[in-house]
């Protein structure tokens, strides 16, 4: 199923459903934005994407946590926030260009590990890792059961498309439910997925900033 960015209230209703809303999704870029702004040339290769994921991450946690009571949430080394009743989780990852897209569909940047199969999978994780003749207590202990099996888990993918000198940074999103990964690990296939509008950002001004407050002006073209 697909619920594109325009169809209210059919969207919010949905999000709804699942414990969740739009500002949520707003507040978790726009501090994405803010922390990849953080970045310098001083810094190493991969911090402009790493910044940007710790500080959305935050973001959708903590907001999650004030506005519905969600939990953070640690399954098999994955960060997650979780609904109080444990039947929903959102983890956040990056995907290509046709993230938000209508017209195309969207896969993750990174491919999956054994640990991120085995969250949307019922996949052994340990399987691969399991050598013929290895010492017994040297083989990998598979989960113990937890509250937290049976765990639908959602994706919040997003992609930031790079700036121009004349225009803002645009950021691409939706929430969306996985499928298994391909033989690569990509995330390719997706049972639901639930578009948002495209955000640019100039300025980090933070939906619940009021009024007469200055925005942070972060100059952007330090990476």
């Amino acid at each position: 199923m697909l619920i594109a960015a325009h169809e209210l209230p059919r969207r919010d209703d949905r999000l709804a459903l699942l414990g969740t809303s739009w500002p949520v999704m707003e507040k978790a870029l726009r501090m994405s934005e803010a922390g990849l702004r953080r970045v310098t040339e001083s810094h190493g290769r991969t911090a402009s994407g790493q910044y940007a994921y710790h500080e959305r991450l935050a973001a959708l946690r903590s907001e999650q946590k004030v506005r519905y009571g969600w939990e953070n949430v640690s399954r098999f080394q994955i960060d997650l926030t979780v609904n109080p009743e444990r039947t929903i989780g959102i983890q956040t990852l990056s995907g290509d260009a046709n993230t938000g897209s209508t017209g195309a569909v969207p896969r993750s940047q990174h491919p999956r590990g054994p640990n991120g199969r085995h969250l949307l999978t019922d996949e052994d994780p340990f399987e691969q890792l399991s050598l013929p003749g290895l010492p017994t207590e040297l083989l990998p202990r598979p989960a113990e059961p937890s509250d937290l099996d049976g765990l639908q888990v959602w994706v919040f993918l997003t992609y930031r498309k790079p700036e121009t000198d004349s225009g803002p940074a645009k950021w691409h999103s939706e929430l969306s439910r996985p499928g298994p990964p391909d033989e690569q690990g990509y995330l390719t296939s997706w049972h639901e997925r639930i578009l948002f509008p495209d955000l640019e950002i100039g300025s980090v001004v933070f939906p619940e900033d009021g009024e007469g407050m200055e925005p942070i002006d972060i100059p952007v073209g330090f990476r």
